[in-house]
């Protein structure tokens, strides 16, 4: 019983990473308000993608 418990603990640690790394690295579904500093366009050019 105790190697399955191991097994257990092993399958968690390893979904937990999967986890993690499919929220770190999937798109964000939220929509992005304005541009980040410097990225070189105006906020009229912000105003007019909306």
């Amino acid at each position: 019983m105790g190697i399955w418990i191991q097994y257990a603990i092993i399958a968690l640690v390893f979904i937990a990473a999967l986890v993690f790394l499919i929220k770190r690295f999937a798109p964000s579904k939220k929509k992005q308000q304005g541009c980040n500093k410097g990225c070189g366009c105006s906020m009229t050019d912000v105003e007019k993608k909306r």
